[in-house]
Formats: C-alpha cells, structure tokens, sequence
C-alpha cells in the first residue's frame, strides 16, 4: 500500500465524514448555525473538542460525531478558520485505538487536520508507513443515555511533502453523537451494483486540497456505511475519461469503510460550474477487491448532479 494510494482512498472518505456529521450544506457552504452559550462557543450543551500544536491551543466551536457500523467519528470545526480536526475509529467500544496502523491490511484508524475545510486547505494525517503508530485517541466514555462522547488523543501529523506537526494535549469532552448520515442537500445520485439499484441515505461532494492533489469527491452513503465514491481533479472539463485504480480519477465501492473495492471504468463530465461548484456526469465501472482477493461488484448506469463544498 503506498502513501498515495492511502490519500486517494482514505482521504476522500474521511472527509466525507467530515461533511455528513457535521451537517454541512456542501451546496452553500456554510455551516448551520447553532446557539451561542455564554462564553462564545456554539458547541451544544457542555461539549469540548481541543488540542495543542504550533504553540497553541486549538478548540472547536462546533463538535460533532457519529458511531455507526463499528466505526466512530469524531469532528471539531472552528467555524471563524473552516479549520477541522477527524479522528476516525474502527469500533465501537471504549478503549485506546493506535492511528496510523492498517488492521487487516485495510482499516485504518485515522487522525486528519486540515487547515480549510473550503477546499484550500492544507492536511496532514497521522500515517507514515501502515505500520509504526502515530498516536493514540483513549475513549474513555461513550454515553448511550445522553448520546455524548468523551475522551482523549495525541498524534503526529504528516503532509503529502512529509512536513509533520505534533499534536498533544487533546481533549473531546461530553460530544454529542448521531447514529444515522445526514444530509440535507439537493444533491442527486444513481447506481445499479450487480444490477441492484443503491439507495442511498446521503450524497455529498467536497473539494480538498493537498500540495500537487486537488480533488473534487463525491460518495453517496448508506447508514451502513456502504458507499459508491467518485475523486477527480478538482479543474476536470466536461468530456469522457478513464478511472484508474491507482490513481485519481478514481471510483471505489465500499460494503464499509473497512472493505474497499477500487474501480476500473469509464466516467463523463457533462458539466462542470467551477464558480458554483456545481457537477454533472455519468459513469460505470468494476470495482474490485483493494487487495486483490474477493468477489469483484458491477456498478452501471451511473449518474450524479453535485453541488460540493
């Protein structure tokens, strides 16, 4: 598994999450308002989301998360900077998950920072080679009465160019969590898998931006966590192209985020509103196992019209 390959795959999927346990509208850009409690923070209830680097303190204003499927998610926006942190847990237990190392050669528990989440940010996510740790996230508590989760973390982050932070000191504290996707746009999407039309909860886009990796990512979700997932570059002209699985352009379905099939196919832009970030296709493709074992899957008669963020 190359570093590459882990952005093109894991990247787009964990700011996915981003978007749909945030209640992002990726359509407008914005984020949802929420009341204001007396000390300026617009986390509801008593929720802390806050960690340590470059000599500061970040602390998120808006913190959310979500425990589906055996896989926990937890998000802290300051919503001034767009800037965004998501820790990504493969379980759904307390305990103390290592970051940075894949787990059946495919989950990976994840840490990403990201300077905007707008699209012009830059990132840097707690993984070198797949196998040394790059920090811990300790559940310490996951409350089913009140729906809130709490706990600790540290980590190193690494950039595309292998610049790194530290961070330390992170605290998330009494975070409200959902069970189910969001989503609130108008967004559309269709799919057929082996002939099987997929119906899915959610369909979000999001732009991300590393050094040299601009992309444009489109997943339409199950609550399951099943998903058919688009990447391309983000300046993409209407016309007909190519998927491949190595690279962007790149399309995936996934039963979960712990079973990925990379596609091979052929995909059309119909429109592109790069000023409203509003676009248009088709595409088709076979998705096969990421690791080279398995059942291959047949998604045809696909079609999206995506407004991302």
């Amino acid at each position: 598994m190359t570093y590459s390959k882990f952005i093109a795959q894991v990247f787009s999927i964990l700011f996915l999450i981003v978007v749909s346990s945030c209640n992002i509208e990726p359509f407008e850009g914005d984020i949802p308002e929420q009341e204001t409690q007396p000390d300026g923070n617009t986390n509801s209830g008593n929720a802390i989301f806050k960690v340590d680097f470059d000599g500061g303190t970040f602390e998120a204003d808006n913190s959310v998360a979500t425990v589906i499927n055996d896989v926990i998610n937890i998000t802290g926006i300051k919503t001034g900077t767009n800037e965004a942190i998501v820790l990504t847990l493969f379980g759904n237990t307390e305990g103390t998950y290592q970051l940075g190392v894949a787990q059946n050669q495919v989950e990976i528990n994840g840490a990403i920072y990201n300077t905007n989440i707008t699209g012009t940010g830059d990132t840097w996510i707690a993984v070198t080679d797949f196998v040394t740790s790059q920090g811990e996230v300790t559940v310490s508590e996951i409350d089913e009465v009140s729906k809130t989760i709490s706990g600790t973390f540290f980590f190193t982050g690494h950039s595309v160019s292998m610049s790194s932070k530290e961070f330390v000191s992170g605290v998330f504290t009494n975070v409200s969590f959902e069970e189910d996707l969001v989503s609130g746009s108008e967004n559309t999407f269709f799919a057929k898998v082996d002939g099987v039309e997929f119906v899915e909860d959610a369909v979000n886009g999001v732009a991300t931006s590393l050094p040299g990796l601009s992309t444009i990512g489109i997943s339409a979700t199950k609550n399951s966590l099943e998903t058919i997932g688009l990447s391309f570059d983000s300046d993409i002209d209407p016309g007909d192209y190519e998927f491949s699985s190595l690279s962007i352009p790149l399309a995936q379905y996934s039963l979960s985020l712990s079973d990925s099939n990379l596609g091979e196919g052929a995909f059309k832009i119909i429109s592109h509103d790069k000023a409203n970030k509003r676009i248009v296709g088709s595409f088709q493709f076979i998705a096969s196992p990421f690791l080279g074992t398995g059942s291959s899957y047949e998604i045809t008669e696909g079609s999206f019209d995506v407004t991302y963020l």
